[in-house]
């Protein structure tokens, strides 16, 4: 039997209880602020060329924009929109296509890295594919990063690929460049890929975070696959659309694979999209929401739960640990109207190890008002 989504985990866990009336729900990280309204003229204004099969290429005019943006976000300059982007229906479907990849690029491998806890479909290609999953339980002394001092040699020649994500989801830590660098020079040195999952990386409290497409520029961006979308930079989920970009090679591998398998992004999507990328200002007042709603949270949570402000994302990950463990803490909050995720449940289930349920998770996508109500049924935990 494969894994149960963590959403639905929290589902049967509270099942047996009554749903409450006026219920907070912050346990989806699916944004809430508008999307920009300009995108609905766009899309009709385009509303013929749904009449066309998309091509799995990205058009013209798409790659060109997603290629200027990433020039002038990471200050690169060696990407091209026809050799080194894709458009993929959204970062999860790229995050598995990309990790479907690299299982036949390195057929004679067996592993796959990936932090604890972690975004859910990372492991999946693992689980239906019979490969394993090395998990790197990460910690607070270690900034919610990957130790990657404490991955043993034997595990890296078996490598096939290193899931990585910064701002991470769910701590909100950021990787400097220095992390970076050291993440590539073992990739390059094991030759094993990293999937790089940045999607969070327009939502942050003051420094931009870097990537690792800035760190593999000088090497043609081997061994490297990084992904992007629109869901949470532009509060557009139901968009769909997002980029993968990355070494010309790998591109169009991928590109095969897709062409075949996988669904392409409809031609009045990529044009809405072009626009998304092609503005900042809508990212920038999404940005403010977000802290703002961090600042309330600060300011309102008892100092009993030790929370810091985490550099970057939407998500606390709050230390419960004082007053029970995470699923006993997901239900009393539930009964309270308040619906979380326990932590374990973002973890691998068999990672012993793992200090998960410490912790549960808290998306800051509801409005002020639902982050002041819930700092006060998280302060009742304490008294």
């Amino acid at each position: 039997m494969q894994p149960i989504s963590p959403f639905q985990r929290t589902r049967n866990l509270l099942k047996d209880y009554p749903e409450p009336t006026d219920l907070i729900d912050l346990s989806i990280g699916s944004p809430r602020h508008a999307t920009p309204l300009s995108i609905k003229k766009i899309i009709n204004d385009n509303f013929d060329k749904y009449a066309s099969y998309p091509p799995a290429k990205a058009s013209t005019y798409f790659g060109e924009n997603i290629s200027h943006w990433l020039k002038q976000r990471y200050e690169i300059n060696k990407i091209e929109p026809r050799d080194n982007i894709l458009p993929v229906s959204g970062s999860r479907e790229g995050l598995f296509y990309a990790s479907l990849l690299a299982t036949k690029i390195k057929e004679d491998r067996s592993i796959f890295i990936l932090p604890d806890p972690f975004y859910p479909v990372y492991s999946t290609v693992a689980n239906y594919t019979g490969k394993e999953i090395y998990s790197i339980n990460v910690n607070k002394e270690d900034n919610y990063l990957p130790n990657l001092n404490e991955i043993p040699r034997s595990v890296l020649e078996k490598t096939i690929a290193f899931f990585f994500c910064s701002p991470t989801n769910p701590q909100g830590s950021v990787a400097d460049e220095d992390y970076l660098l050291k993440l590539y020079s073992l990739a390059v040195e094991y030759n094993f890929l990293i999937i790089s999952d940045e999607c969070y990386s327009e939502i942050y409290r003051s420094s931009a975070p870097k990537s690792i497409l800035q760190i593999s520029e000088k090497n043609n961006f081997e061994n490297v696959l990084s992904l992007n979308s629109l869901s949470k930079r532009s509060n557009a989920p139901g968009l769909r659309s997002g980029f993968v970009a990355g070494n010309e090679n790998l591109i169009n591998e991928l590109f095969n694979l897709r062409n075949i398998a996988a669904p392409t992004v409809p031609i009045p999507i990529q044009i809405a999209s072009e626009y998304l990328w092609g503005d900042e200002m809508h990212v920038i007042e999404n940005r403010k929401l977000y802290n703002d709603k961090f600042d309330i949270f600060y300011k309102n949570i008892d100092i009993g739960f030790d929370f810091k402000i985490p550099e970057g994302g939407f998500f606390v990950w709050l230390d419960i640990s004082k007053y029970g463990n995470d699923e006993e803490i997901t239900i009393k909050l539930w009964k309270s109207g308040m619906k979380v995720i326990p932590g374990s449940y973002l973890s691998i289930e068999s990672a012993n190890l793992s200090n998960s349920s410490n912790y549960i998770r808290i998306a800051l996508v509801g409005n002020t008002e639902d982050i002041n109500q819930a700092t006060m049924k998280l302060n009742r935990l304490a008294f």
